[in-house]
């Protein structure tokens, strides 16, 4: 993947991104330490990173089910994610089936 910070575009291996998100129409990339910013739409880089198990968790978000340590239930049928970094991601309603079909290996 190729990202932006400051001017400066960098090549990012798939295996340091933790989650893709879309923001009031910019896209970033979020490895551990570094936020970069993408020329590409979300759809776009969901497509690339389907087959390196990424999947959509919610409207803007494209997450890297390796990164992820632990899931566990949240309110209103959501799920919350927690990633090797400490932080959680709140997986969407509408995204859980998908999500349970990844984990038991039927997705990919």
């Amino acid at each position: 993947l190729t990202g932006v910070i400051a001017g400066n575009q960098y090549e990012i291996p798939v295996t340091d991104v933790y989650y893709v998100e879309g923001v009031d129409n910019a896209v970033f990339i979020y490895g551990r330490k570094k936020v970069f910013e993408s020329k590409q739409k979300l759809y776009e880089l969901e497509n690339i990173l389907k087959e390196k198990y990424f999947l959509r968790v919610s409207k803007s978000l494209v997450l890297n089910l390796m990164k992820v340590t632990a899931i566990k239930p949240a309110l209103n049928g959501r799920y919350s994610a927690v990633l090797q970094s400490g932080e959680e991601i709140i997986i969407s309603r509408k995204y859980v089936p998908d999500l349970k079909k990844a984990l038991k290996g039927e997705w990919f």
